[in-house]
Order: structure tokens, then C-alpha cells, then sequence
């Protein structure tokens, strides 16, 4: 038999075929307001989250998401449903995990290709699905903790979810956790924070949560809010120099003060 014949009695049938699907963890730093209108806004690392406008979870935050059609990729399913339910376009993705625990969905079985992607610019949100009710940027405060991380999930003041976190061998073990999110989204946002911690020293993530132009100061809190801990500017002179030049323009950074701005090599 050759290879025509075989494929044109191929029963595909004959073995079970789960979804797939994708999910983003799309973050960016945003200027909060403070209550003295005299301080400069408070600079936050948020996340992307939406509600669910139908079952399973409904009424739950959850990441954006959604199933792979048969005549796309799984890149262009994270494109569309991403565009569906927030109107977040042409943004950088990366693949970081694939989850595919038995039981990771009650509807059955499901595999997801998780993404995370960072943005300078979170001003235009527009929702546009018929399966999110909404859609918002959640704070989300990191605190670099003995043996890991923790983390608070926020929105206007509201904690949705808190989490510790320990890394081990290069791997985030959940060891507690207060709130709900849909799915398996705490462990996959998880694993999203910690690849974005792990990597900012030696990857380009650090510029992409910030303007084309930015202050060293600007990168000591953008560091400071992945990590969560602060950072001197000789050790942001030391992870990258190499990376960034100075522009002849500055700004006010503080009372009096003008800071020397740099942009990305």
C-alpha cells in the first residue's frame, strides 16, 4: 500500500481527539492615582482579566481565551480571541506552557497553550465578545518573598486573589492561596509572573513594559514591580547597559530634578 492509499483510508476517527485551546497572560504598567493630588501617580503591574458571561465559571475572572478553530494556528487562535474579548491587537505572545491536566476543565478535556505578552499602552480596553461581560486590568502587587514570591490580585482596592509562592528547581509551587479565578488560571498566571521574573534580567521584557523613551528611575520601579524588590541603579547600569543608549531628551523626575532619557539599542 502506498502512502495515498493509506491516507485516503486513514480513519481518524478511530482515536479520541481533545480541544485545544489558548490563553494569554498579558500584562503592563499602568500610573494609579493617588489620594494626594500633589504626588506623582503610583506606577502598578497589572494583568489582563475577563468575566465570564457564560458556563463553566460564569460570573468568574478569568484570562482571556479561547478554542482553536481546525483552520488556524494556535498563534492565530491566541490573536483572535485576545482581539474578541478585550480589543487588544497586534501584541507581542509568547508561548511559555502547554497545561494539560486530565481535569483542568469540566467541560472535558482540554489542552491549553498558554501565551504571555507585556505592553507599554493599556488605554484602550474594548469588549467585544459575546462570552466575556467584561473586562478589566487587575493590579497585581508582587513581593519577593525567603523562598519565592507572593502575590495580590486587585481591582480599584478589591483583592480578588492572593497567592504564596515558592520556586523550586526553576518551577512555581503554589503552596497557598486565598480567592478564585476560572479554570486553572491561578496556576497559570503563576507560571506567567514567575517566567517574567525569572527572565527580566537577561530577556527584553523589561522594555516592553516600558515607553520607547525612559528614565533609569522608570526602570528601577518597572524592575522593582516584577521582581518585588527594589533595585539600585548601579545594578540596572549593570544589567543593561549594554542594551540602552542615551537621547538628548529628559524629563522632571521629581521636585527640581531632570532625568537623562534613554531608549533601547
Amino acid at each position: 500500500m502506498n502512502e495515498k492509499k493509506y491516507l485516503e483510508e486513514y480513519d481518524i476517527s478511530k482515536y479520541e481527539r481533545p480541544s485545544v485551546a489558548a490563553d494569554m497572560a498579558v500584562f503592563t504598567v499602568v500610573d494609579r492615582k493617588q489620594d494626594n493630588p500633589k504626588k506623582s501617580p503610583e506606577k502598578k503591574l497589572s494583568v489582563m482579566l475577563i468575566k465570564r458571561g457564560e458556563h463553566p465559571f460564569k460570573g468568574k475572572w478569568a484570562l482571556p481565551g479561547g478554542f482553536l478553530k481546525m483552520d488556524e494556528t494556535i498563534e492565530q487562535c491566541a490573536f483572535r480571541e485576545l482581539s474578541e474579548e478585550t480589543g487588544l491587537e497586534k501584541l507581542y505572545l509568547k508561548q511559555f506552557r502547554t497545561y494539560s491536566t486530565v481535569d483542568r476543565d469540566p467541560r472535558g478535556r482540554i489542552i491549553s497553550c498558554a501565551y504571555i505578552s507585556l505592553i507599554n499602552n493599556s488605554s484602550e480596553i474594548v469588549r467585544a465578545s459575546s462570552d466575556a461581560a467584561d473586562a478589566a486590568w487587575f493590579d497585581i502587587a508582587v513581593t519577593e518573598t525567603e523562598n519565592g514570591f507572593s502575590y495580590i490580585l486587585s481591582n480599584d482596592g478589591n483583592v480578588l486573589l492572593s497567592a504564596d509562592i515558592a520556586e523550586k528547581n526553576d518551577e512555581a509551587v503554589i503552596e497557598k492561596t486565598e480567592g478564585e479565578l476560572a479554570f486553572d488560571h491561578v496556576r497559570i498566571i503563576t507560571d506567567a509572573v514567575h517566567c517574567i521574573r525569572t527572565g527580566i534580567d537577561t530577556s527584553e521584557y523589561i522594555f516592553m513594559l516600558l515607553p520607547d523613551k525612559f528614565s533609569i528611575p522608570q526602570m528601577q520601579q518597572v524592575y522593582a514591580l516584577v521582581k518585588g524588590r527594589s533595585v539600585s541603579k548601579e545594578v540596572v547600569h549593570r544589567l543593561y547597559d549594554k542594551k540602552i543608549e542615551k537621547t538628548m531628551a529628559s524629563e522632571t523626575e521629581g521636585q527640581h530634578k531632570r532625568a537623562v532619557l534613554y531608549r533601547k539599542k
